[in-house]
C-alpha cells in the first residue's frame, strides 16, 4: 500500500473516530419525589364542588420537588392532567388491547414541570408528558429542558406512594439523555 494511501485511510479512521465520541450521547439518572402529602402543595379538581370524576376532568397540581432523601426541598413539580379513564368500563370496543379498563385504576393525560431552584444541584427544569395511573408506576416522556437541561429527552417513571391519611409521595426516576 501506498504510504499517502495509508496516511489518507489513518485520517478518515481517526475522524470517524472522533466524530463518533463527539456525538454520543450522554445519559444519567435522577431520582427526585413530587409530595402530594398534605402540607406538601396543592392537587385540586378545576371544578372542586363537582365529586364526579368522570372522563374530560381536570385537576391542577403545585407541589414541593424533593431531593432522593425525601426531605430536601429542591423545587417545585406542577402541572395538570385531564382525566381520561376514571376506571369505569369502557365497552366501546375503541380500547388498546395492551391497555384494558381496570375498574380499580384511574388514568390521566398529565403534562408537568419539575423546576430547579437554588437548594438543587441543578438549574432549569424538565418538562414531562404522559399517560399517568393513580397506581402502580406511569412511564412518561422527557420532552424537553431548560437550563442545565437544555436539549434533554428520555423518559420519566412515576410511582405513587401512600403515605397513610397524608396523602402520597410520588417517587420520579428520570432517564436523562443530552445530546
Amino acid at each position: 500500500m501506498d504510504i499517502r494511501l495509508a496516511v489518507i485511510v489513518g485520517a478518515v479512521i481517526l475522524t470517524t473516530l472522533v466524530l463518533m465520541v463527539s456525538q454520543s450521547d450522554t445519559r444519567e439518572t435522577l431520582v427526585t419525589y413530587a409530595d402530594g402529602r398534605t402540607d406538601g402543595g396543592i392537587r385540586q379538581a378545576a371544578r372542586p364542588d363537582d365529586q364526579a370524576d368522570a372522563p374530560g376532568d381536570v385537576f391542577v397540581f403545585d407541589q414541593q420537588l424533593l431531593a432522593a432523601d425525601q426531605n430536601t426541598v429542591i423545587g417545585r413539580n406542577a402541572g395538570f392532567c385531564i382525566r381520561t379513564d376514571p376506571g369505569a368500563p369502557d365497552f366501546s370496543g375503541t380500547d388498546h388491547p395492551e391497555l384494558p379498563d381496570d375498574p380499580d385504576n384511574n388514568y390521566g393525560q398529565c403534562t408537568w414541570t419539575l423546576s430547579f431552584d437554588q437548594h438543587a444541584h441543578y438549574t432549569g427544569a424538565i418538562t414531562v408528558s404522559g399517560r399517568e395511573a393513580d397506581l402502580g408506576t406511569s412511564t412518561v416522556s422527557i420532552i424537553g429542558g431548560t437550563g442545565d437541561f437544555t436539549g434533554v429527552t428520555g423518559s420519566m417513571s412515576s410511582t405513587p406512594l401512600p403515605q397513610g391519611d397524608d396523602g402520597v409521595l410520588f417517587k420520579q426516576t428520570l432517564q436523562l439523555q443530552y445530546p
